[in-house]
């Protein structure tokens, strides 16, 4: 592997968490039923006067970094390196 992809692999990693970022904003916002439910099933503050709980917000980037990270190594153990 040379420098050239490894600064690729970072950069790429970069992007990927923070593009996450607003996405998992907007995914935890429309998810708002659902916590909500989970808040009443559960007795867990997950919803209050003001939106999701800070934790909402964490468990959706967290599961949104995950997804997209398997999926970057899946399409990358793709390819061969010469």
């Amino acid at each position: 592997m040379t420098l050239r992809d490894r600064l690729r692999g970072v950069a790429i990693a970069l992007v990927l968490l923070i593009g996450c970022f607003p996405v998992a904003v907007v995914i935890t916002l429309i998810a708002s039923p659902f916590w909500s439910w989970l808040e009443e099933q559960f007795k867990i503050e997950a919803y209050g006067h003001s939106g999701p709980a800070e934790w909402c917000y964490l468990v959706t980037y967290s599961l949104l970094v995950i997804i997209c990270t398997v999926i970057w190594w899946r399409r990358d153990s793709g390819k061969t390196s010469d």
